[in-house]
């Protein structure tokens, strides 16, 4: 499958030195900084090497990787990054995080089951940000409107309608 990056989660956790590994995910400002906050847990994998490699090139935003397929596993939520992928090959699935700013607060049913992977949510004291796999076209509605998912669009890569 491939995933072309366009926003990550705000929580950002990095291994020790036995596991290669860098982890993103979802979360939320609290007392303590902003941390994973999770109402459904989940991260998305780097290879550290890569990653750091994709930060010095490119950048992550718009960067173009293969990837596995969501896995759940003990009700965790989980998206690996393998491998770059040439920025020409087509995206089968974009990587997106929103926040509340976006369309309000979302719920378990806040989003298009078939055009959208929710990978992690969290939520605190009404603000949130969830992180998923979204298509072309794929909306999610939340307590303040409907945002539809137009990804390179020239106007933003969500069109939004507030209620």
């Amino acid at each position: 499958m491939i995933v072309r990056v366009l926003s990550l989660g705000s929580c950002w956790r990095e291994a020790d030195d036995r596991h290669p590994f860098v982890w993103n995910s979802s979360g939320v400002p609290d007392l303590r900084g902003t941390c994973p906050r999770s109402k459904v847990p989940g991260q998305v994998r780097f290879n550290a090497r890569l990653l750091q490699e994709a930060m010095g090139t490119t950048g992550l935003r718009g960067s173009t990787w293969h990837a596995s397929l969501v896995s759940e596993r003990l009700g965790f939520r989980g998206l690996a990054l393998e491998r770059r992928a040439s920025q020409s090959t087509p995206a089968d699935w974009w990587l997106v995080s929103v926040t509340d700013r976006l369309s309000g607060i979302l719920d378990d049913a806040s989003w298009d089951p078939d055009n959208v992977q929710l990978i992690s949510l969290s939520q605190w004291k009404g603000a949130h940000e969830a992180l998923f796999l979204a298509r072309r076209n794929a909306w999610i509605r939340g307590t303040s409107g409907t945002a539809v998912f137009t990804p390179n669009a020239t106007d933003g890569d969500w069109a939004v309608r507030s209620w």
